[in-house]
């Protein structure tokens, strides 16, 4: 049975600055100097901050590291580090960088050193999804124009380059195969200490753009939803990411940001192992109820499911319609289904979903980790079933991207182990569709129709900001939270 609101509630008692808070990520209060903002992070770093791997989006939430081009409201490349840009040839942008950026290091930043940054991404043990099978190269042309060039006509390069994991550090960020941004990014803020509990940042006073309003900031891990909101309460934190939903009503409205987003959770089904028969994953589906999940457990701060991309995205309104397999009778098939803790309602979910497939015939066992320490066996196919919060604009700002990595059949992020003709066919349609938004939604029905995946709610980003602090960020991308212009009272 779904956890109660009350054992909820009792979960996120306020905590003593001394015990389970301190612990679970903060740093001691005077570490980082009395009066500064304090950020609680929902997740610790996977890879030593590499931007290589999902700590990308810690150093992007943190205004450590930028890229080349940003996004604007409709996904379109606009000036960041590179200030213009033309295409060369099919397969090739001369990027034109901004003059004088200065990286914390000290070094002025040059399109050697950027073309340096793109290729250790491109030759990374693990190649970031958003560039894994693109062919990606780059050179300088002079000081300050950068080639990037890919082995086939990208349509969608600009956006890739906008990605957090294609963050351009200084030279000296990269030695050894490893990746150290600590002191070597661009942002208006620094990295100055970095522990396992989490890091400390400084002003970047050479920043190129607007000055940092505040001096510095502490950043800590604190994966532990229950601790992030008491953190919040106490004052430990002014700043906490991903406010379980349960929460919500015992907060002052004055305390949350609430944002549409791009990211929806859905069910992944493992197309290889018990669930290889299609009409076995229609049974899931028939099984799966969203309302209790959108109306409870999300306390109706969710959508209900309208296909892979929801409302924040008003584009794929127009989702095309798909037919599902004739499901089978359940006949007690044994199911590993898995989640992280790391989003306080998923183990939730899990737990509804769980009892709906068992009510269906289904045998189902169940397992619930952090996600740095799931995911390795969650991308090797090791559960039939896995619950999961996908931002489906995150990694290019482009759905494109989205659909390639997680249901082609060389997609880096193929949870569903999904491999389908009619699929891949699909998703390289809209790679050179004159319709983008169409051949994404033709796409969606051809991913839908295979029961790979069944969505089950679109999410709104909810951030809790304590009263004096101003301009934190609500980004439906979720690559900013701490910008220039947060400050503190």
């Amino acid at each position: 049975m779904p956890l109660s609101r009350r054992t909820l509630l009792a979960a996120a008692a306020p905590l003593g600055l001394g015990g389970t808070l301190a612990a679970s990520g903060c740093f001691a209060p005077d570490e980082a100097g009395a009066g500064r903002l304090v950020l609680a992070n929902a997740l610790t770093p996977a890879a030593g901050l590499s931007p290589h791997s999902e700590d990308a989006f810690l150093l992007a939430r943190w205004g450590v590291a930028e890229t080349l081009v940003d996004l604007d409201d409709d996904g379109q490349p606009v000036p960041r580090l590179a200030l213009e840009w033309t295409r060369a040839d099919d397969t090739a942008w001369d990027l034109v960088l901004r003059d004088g950026v200065r990286c914390h290091d000290g070094t002025v930043l040059d399109a050697a050193a950027a073309a340096a940054a793109l290729t250790a991404a491109a030759r990374a043990a693990a190649v970031p999804r958003v560039i894994d099978g693109v062919g990606l190269t780059a050179e300088a042309l002079d000081d300050r124009t950068l080639r990037v060039r890919t082995e086939t006509p990208d349509p969608v390069l600009l956006q890739r380059l906008s990605s957090p994991y294609l963050a351009i550090l200084a030279a000296g960020a990269y030695s050894g195969g490893a990746v150290d941004p600590v002191g070597r990014a661009t942002g208006p803020f620094a990295i100055t200490e970095s522990s396992t509990t989490g890091v400390v940042l400084e002003r970047h006073d050479d920043y190129w753009g607007e000055p940092a309003a505040m001096t510095g900031y502490r950043a800590d891990y604190v994966p532990d939803a229950a601790t992030r909101v008491a953190a919040l309460r106490s004052g430990e934190a002014h700043v906490i990411e991903a406010v379980p939903y349960a929460q919500i009503a015992n907060l002052d409205d004055s305390r949350l940001q609430d944002a549409p987003t791009g990211r929806t959770v859905s069910l992944y089904l493992n197309t290889q192992g018990p669930l290889a028969d299609p009409a076995l994953r229609a049974a899931v589906a028939a099984a799966v109820d969203p309302a209790p999940i959108v109306d409870d457990i999300y306390e109706g701060r969710a959508d209900a499911p309208e296909g892979l991309f929801g409302p924040a995205l008003a584009w794929a309104a127009d989702h095309r319609p798909h037919t599902l397999p004739d499901p089978a009778a359940p006949a007690g098939e044994a199911l590993s289904f898995a989640t992280y803790s790391n989003r306080a309602e998923l183990p939730e979910a899990l737990t509804v979903l769980a009892a709906q497939l068992q009510d269906a015939g289904f045998a189902v066992t169940t397992e619930v980790r952090e996600y740095n320490d799931i995911e390795p066996d969650m991308l090797a196919g090791a559960f039939d079933l896995f619950l999961m919060s996908r931002s489906v604009v995150q990694d290019s700002g482009d759905a494109y991207t989205y659909l390639h990595s997680d249901f082609t059949s060389g997609g880096a992020f193929n949870v569903s182990q999904l491999a389908d003709p009619a699929v891949d066919a699909a998703v390289a349609a809209v790679a050179t569709a004159a319709d983008r938004h169409s051949a994404v939604l033709d796409a969606e029905a051809a991913v839908l129709a295979t029961v790979a995946v069944v969505p089950v709610a679109h999410e709104r980003l909810v951030t809790g900001v304590a009263q004096g602090v101003r301009d934190v960020a609500s980004d439906p991308r979720e690559r900013r939270i701490i910008t220039a212009a947060t400050a503190i009272e």
